[in-house]
């Protein structure tokens, strides 16, 4: 579930440092303050919410690799709400983002109590919840199964969003359609300012 990126406070920020485990390499946004290590072979598609910007960018991708289809249209709705990393693997099949956006909520429960029926709303099905204890801080890991229309027709993607609550923002950290233990290792590389 994408939220919108607000920048922080601060004349010159830095994303923090964070590791990367063999095979993995890191990926910082000094505006947002995080950092995060990603598969080193997976592709990152650049977000805009200039549409036509994203489009043109997307249908090259597309061109050069036609598996990326599908994640392309996941990383559409993604920069469409402001989203600050995207990355795809090369078949397509497996993908991470990263939003932050302003909370309303104060806990990470009552972000729980909200995102559950907006999950359902969107036809997620099979949604579970755990707290879970990242480096970055506490964090709810939600996972749940959610279909997607492509110019294909529909897939059901399996995902794993870790959601963490830092100086009033909202980090939703979501990895789709991969094996549980690889969204723990994005997970745990995850640093914030």
């Amino acid at each position: 579930m994408p939220l919108v990126l607000l920048s922080g406070c601060g004349s010159d920020p830095k994303a923090p440092d964070t590791t990367a485990p063999p095979g993995f390499t890191v990926v910082k946004d000094d505006k947002a303050g995080v950092a995060v290590a990603i598969p080193a072979d997976w592709q990152r598609v650049a977000l805009t919410d200039e549409l036509d910007d994203f489009n043109r960018t997307a249908n090259r991708m597309r061109g050069e690799n036609p598996k990326l289809s599908t994640a392309l249209v996941l990383a559409r709705v993604v920069a469409q709400s402001g989203g600050k990393l995207f990355a795809v693997d090369r078949e397509g099949t497996t993908s991470v983002n990263l939003t932050v956006d302003k909370a309303k909520e104060k806990t990470l429960d009552e972000i729980m109590a909200a995102t559950k029926p907006a999950l359902t709303s969107a036809g997620a099905t099979e949604i579970s919840d755990e707290a879970v204890a990242l480096p970055a801080g506490p964090a709810k890991r939600v996972r749940f199964k959610l279909p997607m229309g492509t110019g294909e027709g529909q897939v059901i993607l399996d995902e794993v969003q870790y959601y963490l609550l830092k100086d009033g923002k909202a980090y939703i950290l979501t990895v789709v359609a991969a094996d549980p233990a690889l969204a723990l290792t994005i997970a745990e590389t995850l640093r914030i300012r």
